[in-house]
């Protein structure tokens, strides 16, 4: 019961000097609130991340040539062809590979009637669906006596789809023309995770052959620098990766050694590598987070020392009448407990609204990402528990100086 009156006259303290209590609880409001936005954002970020590399499938490797650097061509450069591709494929060192997807990809423009449109051009395979997790909304996709062929033929994204005709049904059989060559349109598929960026999500798909034909510059020819390669979901993904690039290496005639010519990582490692990238983040807005409280501890401290003489002879009135030193110290204690909680509590409220509203900005203009909010209770017991220890640290100095006044002196005080 002593405690909640302690509390109690807290309150009353702090409501009473509403203006000089929000200043003081400035710091320690910053400190918090930094540290659970930034933990916040960075479990949203983590969940969203990994959302997008479980629906594009974890069993696949990102194979980039690291040579290549468009008009800055290292001379020693390497790139991947087709027949590179089937190389990989007939390979007995990699029997538990289930496609390569070998993307070649260029931005251009898509005329259709007398509309205008900025699209980007997918040039790959048959199995650039499968490997993607592409389904399909409308017709047909291309398959590999298309892709055989050199059809002119194109795949649409869904959005760029919904965008541009009536239905998607009504797409199917339409003739448009990219940079000026004829394509006839054969299906519509899901749209990529995260499309979007200069090209509003108007991503289209064409034979890889086709690509080179027609659209691609002549620099360019039968030159790819990308692969992703899936493998059966029961192999060792780091297993299945060392043999992968062990035949790279063979069929480019590389040292085995040599590990400079091309970038290799599976999904697994892409979460590993943001990890580390946000426990960096996180720790350092932690060490910034944590001077802050410091500087606001110890404006909290001078405020309680301004408080302990202001209320003096009140100290010195409540000794008379029997109050023991320890009640003092307790009510003094508990006050700047209360104030670092109160602080802490309101940094913690900010902090998940200015997330809450990220998210939503963020699914109002990129409404495909379904971002979702995500509260971390961790993150919210620890920033209570740092706002209570940061409130016994810097309140208890000026809390034993008061439990240490003499009654008579107290009362003497002017």
């Amino acid at each position: 019961m002593m405690i909640i009156s302690h509390v109690q006259t807290a309150i009353k303290q702090l409501l009473a000097n509403k203006g000089k209590t929000f200043l003081t609880m400035l710091g320690i409001i910053m400190g918090i609130g930094s540290v659970i936005m930034i933990m916040t954002l960075g479990e949203i970020a983590k969940q969203f991340l990994l959302g997008q590399i479980t629906q594009f499938g974890t069993n696949v490797v990102e194979v980039a040539a690291t040579g290549d650097l468009g008009p800055f061509e290292q001379d020693d450069a390497i790139y991947f062809t087709l027949d590179d591709v089937q190389e990989l494929n007939d390979s007995s060192l990699l029997s538990d590979m289930t496609g390569i997807s070998t993307t070649y990809t260029l931005g251009t423009t898509l005329d259709y009637k007398s509309e205008n449109y900025t699209i980007s051009v997918w040039g790959d395979t048959e199995l650039v669906f499968s490997v993607n997790n592409l389904d399909i909304v409308a017709g047909r996709l291309f398959d590999a006596n298309a892709v055989k062929r050199h059809d002119r033929v194109v795949v649409l994204s869904q959005r760029f789809a919904e965008d541009t005709f009536d239905s998607v049904d009504q797409a199917i059989g339409e003739k448009v023309r990219i940079d000026g060559t004829s394509f006839t349109i054969i299906g519509v598929v899901t749209d990529i995770p995260m499309s979007g960026g200069p090209f509003g999500g108007n991503y289209v798909y064409i034979p890889l052959p086709t690509v080179y034909e027609y659209l691609a510059p002549s620099e360019d020819l039968n030159k790819i620098i990308f692969l992703m390669v899936e493998f059966d979901e029961a192999s060792d993904p780091q297993s299945f990766q060392n043999r992968l690039v062990y035949e790279i290496k063979r069929i480019k005639n590389l040292d085995q050694a040599d590990d400079d010519k091309f970038y290799v990582a599976n999904r697994e490692q892409f979460l590993a590598i943001f990890d580390n990238v946000l426990l960096g983040i996180q720790l350092f807005i932690a060490a910034i987070a944590g001077i802050s409280l410091v500087v606001g501890g110890i404006g909290i401290m001078n405020i309680m020392l301004v408080t302990v003489k202001e209320r003096t002879k009140e100290i010195g009135l409540r000794k008379a009448v029997g109050a023991k030193n320890r009640s003092i110290l307790a009510q003094f204690l508990i006050e700047a407990v209360v104030l670092t909680t109160l602080g802490g509590l309101i940094g913690i409220i900010i902090s998940l609204s200015g997330c809450f509203a990220a998210v939503m900005i963020v699914n109002w203009i990129q409404p495909d990402w379904g971002v979702k909010f995500v509260v971390v209770p961790s993150a919210i017991i620890i920033a209570c528990a740092v706002s209570m220890t940061t409130g016994l640290i810097f309140g208890l100095y000026p809390a034993i100086k008061a439990a240490r006044l003499h009654p008579i002196e107290a009362l003497r005080y002017e």
